[in-house]
């Protein structure tokens, strides 16, 4: 599951604001970081509501006995 919301719902957490700062690859947007995710989990399902968040989520290799 992958989860993307804009700062104007949620602050960042300190740690990654931190650890994203430290690296010197460029940052990647929230719609390439969405499409990535589907491109790389064929049975994913991916939701936007405006422009403040996107979620992406996948059932694959989820136990039919055992889900999430």
């Amino acid at each position: 599951m992958l989860g993307v919301f804009s700062s104007a719902i949620v602050s960042p957490p300190e740690e990654l604001v931190a650890a994203g700062s430290r690296t010197p690859s460029p940052k990647i947007s929230a719609d390439a970081l969405v499409k990535r995710f589907v491109d790389t989990n064929s049975s994913a399902v991916s939701v936007r509501v405006g422009d403040d968040s996107q979620v992406a989520f996948t059932h694959h290799n989820e136990s039919m006995l055992l889900p999430r």
